[in-house]
């Protein structure tokens, strides 16, 4: 029943939301737990949007499994850089790698 009601009146009702935001260049994520351990996402994230945006999306995905948010973290760190005590304890550098 849960699934239902979100599948028919809040997915829908987030996809105008999501419009409006995108129309205006306004990153959006939303998620609802229909049921204990089942989600709906929303999500549109266009290139130049913060770290904070990409960190709330990924913790939507992991689904509880910190080991999972924390990969996600450290591939991002790699990636653009950081300036994570903990990152740099993991031994994730600092700078991003230069490609070869």
């Amino acid at each position: 029943m849960s699934e239902q009601i979100y599948d028919e009146q809040v997915a829908p009702a987030l996809m105008e939301i999501m419009k409006v935001c995108n129309a205006n260049g306004m990153p959006f994520i939303a998620q609802v737990e229909y049921a204990p351990g089942e989600f709906g996402t929303s999500a549109d994230l266009p290139e130049g949007r913060s770290l904070v945006m990409g960190l709330m999306y990924a913790a939507g995905l992991c689904r509880g499994n910190v080991d999972s948010l924390i990969m996600w973290m450290m591939n991002h760190a790699k990636e653009h850089g950081h300036s994570s005590a903990f990152l740099m304890q993991l031994g994730v550098p600092l700078q991003p790698e230069k490609a070869a």
